[in-house]
Formats: structure tokens, C-alpha cells, sequence
């Protein structure tokens, strides 16, 4: 198996094991809104083990990946190590840590978004243009999450537009390279 390959199985692994435990930690928060509450919220309420576990094994693999892609794009590298970075950090240094949480948070949602494009210009096929529309539209609700406007959904739901599509893109991508050649 070539690394791109074995990158992609990390990564559909990655954001599969995040996807799926920061739902369980959201069920099993009574007390838990997704439209009021942040995603990270859930690593400080009832679940916060669940959550920052979750975060950190997906900032790991993501990194793991960087590693593999490096004679793929030096761009990859530099992304999904930032991006890594930032999910380590949001699992790390939880909401309560203000503008360090906020920092990471930034990093985790930003650097993967742009990575979409980078995608799209290594691989230039239908579905690549996909992942930059995806990424597109995480950039545009992390903007307006930033200025809290939240289109009514709340700012847990508005983070969710972020997520969502990032979740999306990347389990595409990583199934794209585990099946490509």
C-alpha cells in the first residue's frame, strides 16, 4: 500500500471516530443544546473525556497524515499539520481557556478548509470540486460565526455549517486516495 493510500484510510478513520463520539458525547449530555451550545462545550460539560479524546486522536491521525503526503504537496503537509495542531489544542485547552481554546479552535476549521482547495488543484476532477465548494462554505460559516451572525440556527448549529461540510470533504478525500490506483 503507497501512502497516499494508507493516508487515506487514516483520514476516513480520523473523521469517522470524531464524527461518531462527538454525537454519543451530544446524546449522553442531557443538557446539551446543538443549537445553543458550541461543539466544544462538550469538553467541558458532562462528556468532556469522550469529546477531548475524540478531538485529539483526530488532531493525531490528521498529522499522521501530513506525514505520509509530504512528497505529495508540501502544502498538504503544512495544512494538515496545522489543522492538527488546532484539533489537539481545542482538546487540550477546553472552552475555558478563552482565547487559547478560541485560537485553536481557529486553526482546527481553518487550515483544513483551505486544504480543499489545494485538493482541487492536485487533483482536478469532478469531485474535487466538490471539496472546494465544501470548503467554501465551512470559510463562509466560520466568517459568520466570527461576527455572530448565525443565520437562526444558533451559534451551535452556525458551528455546525463550519463542521459539517468539513466532516463531508475530508471523509471524501480520504475514501478518493484509499481507492484511487
Amino acid at each position: 500500500m503507497n501512502n497516499e493510500k494508507i493516508s487515506g484510510l487514516i483520514i476516513v478513520t480520523a473523521v469517522t471516530e470524531f464524527f461518531i463520539f462527538v454525537n454519543i458525547a451530544a446524546f449522553l449530555d442531557k443538557g446539551y443544546s446543538i443549537s445553543n451550545n458550541s461543539i466544544s462545550h462538550l469538553g467541558i460539560d458532562s462528556m468532556p473525556y469522550i469529546f477531548n479524546a475524540s478531538i485529539i486522536v483526530l488532531g493525531i491521525l490528521e498529522m499522521a497524515a501530513a506525514f505520509l503526503l509530504r512528497r505529495c504537496s508540501a502544502a498538504f503537509t503544512v495544512l494538515y499539520i496545522m489543522g492538527g495542531i488546532g484539533s489537539i489544542g481545542v482538546g487540550v485547552f477546553n472552552e475555558h481557556f478563552g482565547y487559547i481554546h478560541l485560537s485553536f479552535a481557529v486553526l482546527a476549521f481553518l487550515f483544513p478548509s483551505l486544504l480543499s482547495y489545494f485538493a482541487f488543484l492536485k487533483y482536478k476532477n469532478a469531485l474535487s470540486i466538490e471539496w472546494s465548494v465544501l470548503g467554501t462554505i465551512s470559510i463562509i460559516a466560520l466568517v459568520l460565526f466570527g461576527i455572530k451572525v448565525y443565520l437562526g440556527l444558533g451559534p451551535g448549529g452556525m458551528e455546525r455549517m463550519i463542521l459539517i461540510p468539513l466532516i463531508a470533504w475530508s471523509f471524501q478525500f480520504g475514501a478518493f486516495l484509499y481507492t484511487k490506483n
